[in-house]
């Protein structure tokens, strides 16, 4: 049985490849991006991205991040969490004023 069966589940038999990973994180899904160190036989991607919806996979993300930050002996950072919610923020006012821009426009062409 392996350490890291949702790295696995997901098609990542050779877990020892990975080099590092990034998540980020969208209006629609949270990005998997895993990163190998470059393979002898050329025959591995060099990397490998999972799209993840907010309504159904934040479990199977939250355990494979587990997993990767297991397998590269990290922890998980508070920081990240923040950076995300604040690049959230950034988006959610970014389209908060273009939609009220558009609302603007429409209002001023009656």
């Amino acid at each position: 049985m392996s350490d890291f069966p949702t790295l696995i589940a997901m098609g990542i038999e050779n877990t020892r490849a990975i080099a590092r990973f990034k998540v980020c994180h969208t209006s629609t899904e949270d990005q998997l991006k895993i990163y190998f160190h470059p393979a002898q036989d050329g025959c591995q991607p060099a990397s490998l991205k999972f799209g993840f919806s907010h309504q159904d996979d934040k479990t199977v993300l939250g355990q494979a991040l587990s997993e990767l930050h297991l397998l590269l002996g990290e922890e998980p950072s508070t920081t990240d969490a923040k950076l995300a919610i604040a690049e959230n923020l950034t988006n959610l006012e970014q389209v908060m004023h273009a939609k009220m821009e558009e609302i603007r426009q429409r209002l001023a062409s009656l």
